[in-house]
Formats: structure tokens, sequence, C-alpha cells
């Protein structure tokens, strides 16, 4: 189910990255992956990536994520950025329609506290923008000149795009990860999704 935007989630992400830049410089200086020669750190990732549906999130079997990542630094900000690419499939039960998503995001990464045990948490919160392909779903009417009685009717649903905040947190174990976000339209409707996902660094 799609939403229209709301403030709630422009204050999660403000209230993220407000909480990151109060972050201690020395709790940001380093990673736990080594950077190549240009800087950039990759990762891939899977999971899953609920929408809400129904007045919550929806959890099943087919709903899948895959995607990538690149963790990067400009001068002028002091956080660490992360751009991440992702595509992900949702089969809905009830019409067996196909729901494909993709979603472009630029975070920033705050680590606010040091490694524990060789785990460290860290925190994430940006801006991006989504889409959905179109599909085909069924729709249900009256017959007409039979009262009370329904067809079930396939229509063609159009491409959907968005723009939205997302706010998360993750806890990184040597070149491993696991991650959580939640993605809130915003300025458009769109989808409110949450992906869970474990990825690897390189």
């Amino acid at each position: 189910m799609h939403v229209r935007a709301n403030g709630t989630g422009l204050l999660l992400g403000t209230l993220l990255v407000g909480t990151m830049m109060a972050a201690p410089v020395a709790a940001q200086s380093t990673d736990s992956t080594t950077s190549t020669a240009s800087g950039l750190r990759w990762s891939l990732f899977g999971g899953s990536a609920p929408i809400e549906e129904g007045g919550g999130l929806m959890h099943v079997a087919h709903n899948v994520e895959l995607g990538g990542s690149a963790d990067f630094r400009l001068r002028q900000f002091p956080l660490p950025l992360r751009a991440s690419l992702s595509f992900s499939q949702l089969q809905q039960d009830w019409s067996g329609a196909q729901l494909r998503f993709g979603s472009l995001s630029l975070d920033a990464v705050g680590r606010p506290v040091p490694k524990v045990l060789g785990a460290r948490l860290y925190f994430l919160g940006g801006l991006g923008v989504g889409t959905r392909a179109a599909y085909t779903t069924l729709g249900m009417r009256l017959m007409p000149g039979t009262p009370e009685t329904f067809e079930y009717f396939g229509y063609r649903r159009a491409r959907e795009n968005w723009t939205f905040v997302e706010g998360g947190a993750g806890l990184e174990l040597g070149h491993a990860f696991i991650q959580w976000k939640l993605q809130m339209p915003v300025a458009s409707e769109g989808y409110v999704r949450a992906p869970i996902s474990v990825g690897f660094r390189f």
C-alpha cells in the first residue's frame, strides 16, 4: 500500500543525522574495512524488504532484495557517505502480482561508539528515490444487472516513482554486517518500506 508523504519521515531523518553529527570525531575516524586506492569501500547485500500492507509491515517468503553500496568521504563533510542501489521483488499472495522495486539512496553514516568485542554499531540517515515497475493486478466489481454479484478483472497499474527519507542502524563484525532501514515517502506519494539485509564489505 502506498501512502502520502508526511512529516514523520522528515523528522526521523533529521533526528538521525543530527545525532550522528554530534558524535565524537574520534569515533568516526576509522572503519572496520580496508579502503581501496580510490578511497571507496564496496559492499554487496541481500535480504528482505517488507512494505506497509493493511496497516502493518508485510513479510512474505517471496519478498527479497539484493543490492550494493559504496562508502566514500567528502572533505567538506565530517561523516562517511554511503550510496546504495538495490532491487527487490514482492509477490502479492491475494492477486499473484509481482511487484518489482528499485531504489537509489545517499546516507550519512555515523559510528558514535567504539568497537566492543570486534563488533561496532552504526547509524545512518539520508535521502533517496524509489520506483515500482508497472504490473497487472486483480480488481473486483459488481456485475451489471446482477445485484450483489461480483466479478474479478485484471487491470494494469502504471509505474510509480517517489522520493523518501530513510534512517536505520546496523552492526559491523569484521567485513560482515547486518542492517535495518526505514524508508518514508516525502514530497510525493510512495511506499513505506523497511529493508533488512545482511552483507559483506570488500
